[in-house]
C-alpha cells in the first residue's frame, strides 16, 4: 500500500503469480482496522456505517432507504473489542466496549427483536433471524472475554437481553430447525444457545442443542462438493430436490463454530468431522484472482448431478466468520491444508487493506459494492483477526489515535472517500452518477442531485469539503482537481490509477 498519493500510482499493486514467496508472511494491520471501526461508534454505542452487501450487491440506497444507523450485523465488533480488552486492559477500551455492549442489549423493538436489523436494506426491514442472532453473538462473545469488567447487574442485563431475544425469535420456526428455515440462520441460533448455556448456567437448551444439530445436518448438509472429503450446506433444505445454491462461503463460520463447540460439550467427534469437512469445502472451492490472491468462492448451484461454481463478483471484507470457524477447528488439532488456507487469506487481507485500515469490499461488481466499506462485514473480519492475532502494548493507543489524512478507494466506476466524520461515494467523471454523502456521526445519508433538477439541495452538514475528483480515461484513472491536503489513494480493479494530471 502506498502511504501517500504521490508515492506511487497503484496503491493495491498487482501480484505476479510466479513471483518468489515473500520472506515473511503478509499480515493485515489489525490495530488500523480496529481504529477505523472505532471511528464509526456513536456516543450511545451504536455502530454506524454504509452497509454494502457485497455478496448480493445491494445497499440501503438501492432500496431508497437512506439510513446508516446501528446494525446488529455489526455486533461481532463488540466481541472483537471485548477479546482485546480481556487480553490487554485499557480504561479507554473498557469505556468503548461497555458502550457497545449496553447499546446492543438495550436497543430492542416492541416485539422483542433487536432494533436496527435491516442491514443492507436499512430500516426497511425490522424482522429477521440472522441479524438478531448475530447481535446476541456479539454480546455473548464479548461477555465471554471481558465480562469480568462489567458489574453483576450489567452481566445479568446482557444475559437477560439474549434470553429475551431468543424468546422473541421463537416466531421463526418455533425456535427449532425445520424444513422451511435458512441454514446459516438456524445454525447461528444454536451458537447463541450454546454460549448462553455456557455463560448463564441456564440448562434450558442443553438437551435440544444436539437434536438441533442432528436435524440441521440431515436437512442441509451435502457431501461431495467439490470432492468427497468436503461438505457444503444447502441454504434452503427444499433446494436439495428442486435445485438451488449452497451457502456462500462467508457464512460457513456460522455453521462450523457451533458444530465445534457442541463437539466439545457433548463429546461428539462426528460433529467435529462435519465442521472440518465444511472447512475443506470453503478452502477447496477458493480461487485465485488477477492479483494472485486467494479469494472465497461465491457459491455452488446444485441440480441433480450438476454442480456449477460461481466465484465472482465476491467479497473481500467479510471473510472473517468462516476464518473464525476454521480457527476453532484448528484449535482441535493440526491441519496443514487449513492452516495454509488461513495464511493465504491473511495475505489477501493485507493486499487489499487501505492505509485507513478498512479493506476493499469486493471485486467484480464495478460499482459501489466493490469500494464502499461496510462496518458490518468488517466487524466479522475484526472478530476473527482479534481472535487470531496477538495484541501488542500499543494496540489501544493505535485504536484511539487521530488521523488527519483523507482516504480514497478508487475503481473504474465508483470511489469511496472519507475524511474524519465525512464520507461520500462518487463516480469518476464520465463513468456513472453516484453522488451519496454522509457522516459517521449521523443516522442518515443523502444523495446530491444536479443543480438543474427541482430536488432539495444536499443538507449542508453532509457536504464533503473538497472531495477529490477523478476522470476515467481509456488508459487509466486520473485525478483532475487540485489537492488541498494529503490523501491516500488506493485503487482496485483492472483500470490503473495514473495519478494527477499535471
Amino acid at each position: 500500500m502506498n502511504p501517500a498519493e504521490a508515492a506511487a500510482p497503484d496503491a493495491l499493486p498487482a501480484h505476479r503469480t510466479d513471483a518468489p514467496a515473500p520472506s515473511a508472511p503478509r499480515r493485515p494491520d489489525v490495530a488500523a482496522l480496529a481504529r477505523w471501526m472505532r471511528t464509526w461508534v456513536g456516543e450511545g454505542g451504536e455502530i454506524r456505517g454504509f452497509h454494502n452487501h457485497s455478496v448480493w450487491g445491494t445497499n440501503p440506497a438501492t432500496f431508497l432507504d437512506f439510513t446508516s444507523g446501528h446494525q446488529a450485523f455489526s455486533a461481532p465488533a463488540t466481541a472483537a473489542f471485548g477479546e482485546a480488552l480481556g487480553r490487554r486492559y485499557d480504561e479507554r477500551g473498557l469505556e468503548l466496549w461497555r458502550r457497545l455492549m449496553l447499546f446492543q442489549a438495550r436497543t430492542v423493538q416492541p416485539d422483542g427483536q433487536y432494533a436496527h436489523i435491516g442491514f443492507q436494506v436499512g430500516e426497511s426491514a425490522t424482522s429477521g433471524l440472522i441479524h438478531n442472532m448475530v447481535g446476541s453473538l456479539g454480546l455473548l462473545e464479548g461477555l465471554r472475554h471481558a465480562g469480568r469488567y462489567l458489574s453483576d447487574d450489567e452481566r445479568g442485563e446482557v444475559l437477560a437481553a439474549v434470553r429475551a431475544n431468543l424468546d422473541a425469535c421463537v416466531v421463526y420456526g418455533g425456535g427449532r430447525p425445520g424444513p422451511d428455515g435458512t441454514c446459516n440462520q438456524e445454525y447461528a441460533r444454536v451458537w447463541v444457545k450454546l454460549l448462553y448455556t455456557e455463560l448463564s448456567g441456564d440448562e434450558s437448551y442443553a438437551d435440544e442443542i444436539p437434536e438441533d444439530l442432528d436435524a440441521l445436518i440431515a436437512l442441509h448438509h451435502v457431501r461431495g462438493v467439490p470432492d468427497d472429503d468436503s461438505v457444503g450446506t444447502f441454504r434452503v433444505a427444499a433446494d436439495r430436490l428442486r435445485g438451488g445454491i449452497l451457502e456462500p462461503a462467508e457464512y460457513y463460520g456460522l455453521m462450523v463454530v457451533p458444530l465445534v463447540l457442541a463437539a466439545r460439550r457433548y463429546g461428539r467427534p462426528d460433529l467435529l468431522e462435519e465442521a472440518r469437512a465444511i472447512c475443506r469445502h470453503v478452502a477447496r472451492s477458493a480461487w485465485t484472482d488477477d492479483r494472485g490472491e486467494t479469494r472465497y468462492h461465491r457459491y455452488w448451484y446444485l441440480m441433480g448431478d450438476r454442480a456449477l461454481l460461481s466465484t465472482t463478483p465476491m467479497l473481500i471484507a467479510g471473510m472473517g466468520l468462516s476464518l473464525r470457524g476454521i480457527a476453532e477447528v484448528l484449535a482441535e488439532g493440526e491441519d496443514a491444508e487449513l492452516s495454509a488456507f488461513v495464511d493465504r487469506c491473511l495475505g489477501t487481507y493485507a493486499a487489499y487493506q487501505t492505509p485507513a485500515g478498512y479493506f476493499a469490499s469486493a471485486t467484480g461488481w464495478h460499482n459501489e459494492a466493490d469500494v464502499a466499506p461496510s462496518t458490518a462485514w468488517h466487524s466479522h473480519d475484526l472478530m476473527f483477526l482479534m481472535h487470531w492475532s496477538p495484541t501488542d502494548e500499543q494496540f489501544w493507543d493505535h485504536v484511539f489515535a487521530a488521523s488527519d489524512r483523507q482516504s480514497v478507494l478508487l475503481s473504474d466506476r465508483a470511489y469511496w472517500v472519507e475524511d474524519d466524520v465525512h464520507w461520500c461515494i462518487l463516480s469518476p467523471l464520465t463513468a456513472g452518477d453516484l453522488s451519496l454523502y454522509g457522516r459517521k456521526d449521523r443516522d442518515t445519508f443523502a444523495r446530491s442531485f444536479f443543480s438543474w433538477t427541482d430536488r432539495e439541495p444536499l443538507p449542508a452538514d453532509l457536504a464533503y469539503p473538497d472531495a477529490p475528483t477523478f476522470f476515467a480515461a481509456d488508459d487509466g484513472l486520473y485525478r483532475v482537481d487540485d489537492p488541498a491536503r494529503d490523501v491516500d489513494v488506493s485503487s482496485i480493479g483492472t483500470v490503473p490509477y495514473r495519478g494527477r494530471i499535471t
